[in-house]
């Protein structure tokens, strides 16, 4: 998904000018505010396994429909005052459209927490790749109809429409909208300060857009939106998949007495085994990689890039630090982290983009994220789960040191090369396999060969091809017959 996402936006990049995808970073900036309230958190309980969900549905529905709709009225209505007061009214339209998108969180809120209460991630994902054709066909038609920045916004509505209705469709439950008044009060305890936290995360996000948009211009801010963008591309591989599966998955260790502290460090090592390579990569080939992939009139971007990656990593930790502590029920620690961080960033930035501009901007997130941020959620992780603080750090080690030395070895092999391409493509061929070596073992961990082994061994035998013999069944599955395992 992420690889078709790249695709499109490199075309969509040779489609639109610089100043069109500033103006769109204006609109989802208001979006991204504005949406982070329009369930009030309350969403979240449903997807924890240790409440009870029949209790607590109707209500979330009613609750999440309620509040969407609420917000998304005068964002539609304060549309050009709001483009305005950002500095630019020919956003004005787009955040109109964006409001849509607000409007639809409502009624796709419980089906959606529901999916991934059960674990359900082939429907959400089939959701998401039918949606995400939907809406990626909306924005190259509408783009190369010209539309502009108003092509992004509508296909983020048809996307996020497609989506929704899958997952109402497939939900294994429905909740008409009802009120319980037993609940609500606990509901807006554990929800609202999820939602504020939130409110304040999409604060820290995209605060450095307004800035530089109304600091710099337009063109500007869409070249370091690019910039940003690629600077998350762990986020966008990883990011859903935390915030699925996480929280549930965290809440029921703790409802069946497990180890939580175990399990915190196996989800540290994991992402970071994924996210610091593609932060290496992206450091060490910056300039190529948009110069190749976005083209020429983009390149600007590039040393914004190379400083951003670093954000990267440390965003997707405080990711997952976040739905750890989410699952705990601690929702008011979140966020009083974002705004302790806030605090830090609001004068770090317009002093940042005054000495470096786009770059200043860049190294203003990584000193609030890394000095501010980061600390205070790992002193809170381990007050809400025991995790210590050093075996975290443990974990992060050998990631580390592999992702260095293959971005290193990437970048010494590809010195000789003018041709961005070339760079990209030999350049990550060499550092994914010297990284994928030295952390081999982490590769086994990761990757479930058994649980695969069974499926297929289970498969085979219901269909009568039984490629393996009971022996074989037998060292698969354990101490199970290789009768007990055909009926299983």
């Amino acid at each position: 998904m992420r690889f078709s996402n790249i695709a499109v936006m490199a075309v969509v990049a040779r489609i639109m000018v610089p100043e069109e995808f500033g103006i769109f970073a204006l609109a989802i900036t208001v979006h991204a505010f504005v949406v982070s309230l329009a369930e009030l958190g309350v969403a979240s309980a449903v997807a924890r396994s240790d409440l009870d969900i029949d209790k607590i549905a109707p209500t979330v529905s009613t609750i999440a429909i309620g509040t969407s709709l609420l917000l998304a009225a005068p964002m539609a209505f304060f549309a050009g005052d709001i483009a305005e007061a950002l500095g630019n009214g020919a956003a004005a339209s787009t955040i109109q459209i964006m409001s849509i998108a607000v409007a639809l969180i409502g009624p796709f809120a419980v089906p959606g927490a529901i999916l991934q209460r059960d674990f359900r991630q082939d429907l959400i994902f089939r959701a998401t790749a039918v949606s995400f054709v939907a809406g990626s066909g909306a924005l190259l038609g509408f783009g190369i109809a010209g539309w502009g920045a108003d092509a992004f916004a509508w296909s983020r509505v048809i996307g996020q429409a497609v989506m929704g209705t899958m997952m109402l469709r497939a939900a294994s439950r429905f909740y008409w909208p009802r009120f319980n008044k037993t609940v609500i009060a606990p509901l807006l305890g554990f929800g609202l300060p999820l939602a504020l936290a939130n409110l304040m995360s999409q604060v820290l996000l995209n605060v450095d857009n307004l800035f530089v948009g109304r600091l710099m211009g337009a063109a500007d801010l869409g070249i370091y939106m690019l910039a940003f963008n690629i600077s998350t591309w762990s986020t966008a591989v990883m990011g859903s998949m935390l915030n699925q599966v996480v929280l549930p998955g965290v809440s029921a260790v703790l409802r069946d007495g497990g180890d939580v502290p175990a399990a915190v460090a196996a989800a540290v090592r994991t992402v970071a085994w994924v996210a610091f390579p593609i932060a290496g990569f992206t450091f060490v080939f910056s300039g190529p990689i948009i110069e190749a992939v976005y083209g020429t009139q983009w390149t600007a971007g590039g040393p914004v890039l190379a400083v951003l990656s670093f954000y990267g990593i440390s965003f997707i930790l405080g990711l997952l630090c976040a739905n750890v502590i989410i699952a705990t029920g601690r929702t008011g620690v979140l966020f009083w982290v974002q705004a302790i961080a806030l605090a830090g960033l609001l004068p770090a930035l317009p002093a940042g983009i005054h000495f470096g501009g786009m770059i200043g901007a860049g190294v203003a997130h990584i000193v609030v994220i890394s000095c501010i941020t980061l600390p205070v959620y790992l002193v809170a992780l381990r007050k809400a789960t025991g995790t210590r603080i050093k075996g975290v750090f443990t974990s992060l080690v050998h990631p580390t040191l592999a992702a260095a030395t293959a971005a290193v070895a990437a970048w010494a092999v590809t010195l000789p090369f003018t041709s961005a391409w070339l760079t990209v493509s030999i350049g990550g061929t060499v550092g994914a396999t010297i990284y994928l070596g030295m952390t081999r073992k982490i590769l086994v961990q990761v990757i479930p060969v058994q649980a695969l082994w069974n499926k297929i061994a289970a498969r085979k035998d219901h269909t009568g091809q039984t490629g393996v013999g009971d022996g074989a069944y037998i060292t698969i599955i354990g101490s199970q017959s290789a009768a007990e395992a055909r009926g299983k």
